[in-house]
């Protein structure tokens, strides 16, 4: 039960920190990082952003069971590598993710890069653009999630009484 509780938590941990990424990336960068600026619904100043609930898999399964998993393994290399295997590790996941959902759903919820002149695939899975902010993120995961997993023990003694 403890374990369960550790991993549930981080779950949410992970998908509420995805979602907070996702919109201020939104916000941010993706005009940048696509070469054209999308069509907003309300004006920039409002500085809205926007996320798909579709992303919670990847970002609590995805950080649970692969990311944590790959930063066990390339923990103590230096960190250039380490950021060369999150650019690389993070624009995989998006592709593969981005693939499923475009043949399960029908539709991936970023499929509005297949506008940009960066895409990767026709289809708009990723951007090659995105791959020095993806390694960026990683970096920045890797603390994230040593707090979580430092934190989950406490959380799930917390709740079960101890």
């Amino acid at each position: 039960m403890d374990q369960a509780l550790q991993l549930c938590f981080r779950f949410v941990a992970y998908v509420m920190f995805g979602f907070s990424m996702e919109v201020v990336f939104a916000v941010t960068g993706i005009d940048r990082m696509l070469g054209y600026r999308l069509e907003r619904r309300v004006p920039r100043k409002y500085l809205e952003g926007w996320v798909s609930l579709w992303m919670a898999p990847l970002h609590g399964f995805g950080v649970l069971f692969g990311f944590e998993l790959v930063h066990d393994w390339v923990g103590g290399w230096a960190w250039p590598l380490r950021y060369l295997v999150w650019c690389l590790v993070f624009t995989f996941a998006e592709i593969a993710y981005g693939w499923l959902c475009d043949k399960v759903l029908g539709f991936h919820s970023w499929d509005y890069y297949a506008q940009s002149r960066f895409r990767i695939h026709a289809r708009g899975y990723s951007l090659w653009t995105l791959l020095p902010a993806w390694g960026a993120a990683g970096m920045l995961m890797e603390l994230y999630s040593g707090l979580m997993r430092h934190l989950s023990p406490h959380v799930a003694g917390y709740f079960l009484g101890g």
